[in-house]
This record gives C-alpha cells, sequence and structure tokens, in this order.
C-alpha cells in the first residue's frame, strides 16, 4: 500500500510516525522524500540496501515532485520477491499512488524588495515583466517600493539583470 503527504512545514518523520500507528501490524515502511531545498531522503525500511527506498524516490523524481513524502507500507506474507521483484513492486506501488493522487503545484520563490525613483518605475517595471515570470506589489511613497516574487529557477538570471540596471536589493 503507498502514501503521499505533502511535507509544508512537518518534519518527515512525524508523518511516518503517524503512518506506523495507523498500520501497526506491517512488515516494513519505506520511504522517500524531496524538499525545494534540494535535500532527499530515503531507506529500505528493513528490506535489502537498494530496493525499496529508492525505487520510490525516483518516483517522486520522475515527476518532479518536491515537498513531498512517499511511503510504501508492506506485510510480508512469504512469498520472497527477490531483488528485481522488490524493486518493481516499490516503484509501481508509488507511481501507481501517484496516479491516484491529487498534485497541487505551488510555485517556489525568491522574494526581492527594491526602491525605485518615480522616473525610473514604469520602465523598470516593463522591462522586469517582460523578462521574467512573476508577481510584482508596488507601494508609492517617497520613492517606489516594489516587491518581486521570481520563481526560484529564475533567482539566478534575475540577480544578473538587477546588477546590470544597478538596482539594488534591500531585502531577500
Amino acid at each position: 500500500m503507498g502514501i503521499v503527504s505533502p511535507i509544508n512545514n512537518r518534519h518527515p518523520s512525524d508523518i511516518l510516525k503517524e503512518v506506523k500507528e495507523r498500520y501497526k501490524n506491517a512488515t516494513h515502511y519505506c520511504y522517500a522524500y524531496r524538499k525545494a531545498t534540494g535535500e532527499e531522503y530515503f531507506t529500505d525500511g528493513g528490506e535489502p540496501t537498494g530496493t525499496a527506498g529508492i525505487p520510490i524516490l525516483n518516483a517522486l523524481r520522475e515527476r518532479d515532485l518536491y515537498d513531498i513524502i512517499g511511503i510504501v507500507i508492506r506485510y510480508f506474507g512469504g512469498i520472497k520477491l527477490g531483488i528485481r521483484g522488490l524493486i518493481d513492486a516499490y516503484h509501481y506501488t508509488m507511481e501507481k499512488t501517484l496516479e491516484k493522487s491529487k498534485i497541487t503545484e505551488k510555485i517556489i520563490t525568491s522574494d526581492y524588495v527594491v526602491r525605485l525613483s518615480y522616473k525610473d518605475f514604469n520602465a523598470f517595471k516593463s522591462e522586469v515583466l517582460r523578462h521574467f515570470r512573476c508577481e510584482v506589489k508596488e507601494k508609492f511613497e517617497d520613492n517606489v517600493i516594489m516587491e518581486i516574487k521570481v520563481p526560484i529557477f529564475l533567482k539566478d538570471d534575475f540577480e544578473k539583470f538587477l546588477f546590470k540596471r544597478g538596482v539594488e536589493i534591500e531585502k531577500l
């Protein structure tokens, strides 16, 4: 049986603990998780090395999913699957679990605050929106304060863009 859960602000071990309490009689709890920070972890949960955790992690990677934990619960029934059988079974179970799950897309951003003069504001905003898929909010005070949320995968390009234009970042 497979389970997937968003990690959000929870620690993966807390999610695993809940699953173990719910399915107390299982013989193996194999899992993998990926975080948006790039952290990945997997465990074979007592199965032979490389037969459970990596196949689960690969199923998450194949769909490019982050901030998610995938858990496969196994009740050993006396039939030995062998190395290849275990790898296939764990991967297949996680694939099918993901197919049946509702996946929510969440864009992770790098956040910037820049201060501009009123005369530079329109041209700068137009250029930002033309080159980058981002969210922009403005506050009009003595200067224009722009809060810009850029998808994390555009972070380096956006910072080069700001540097070339001599725009200072007030806070990240």
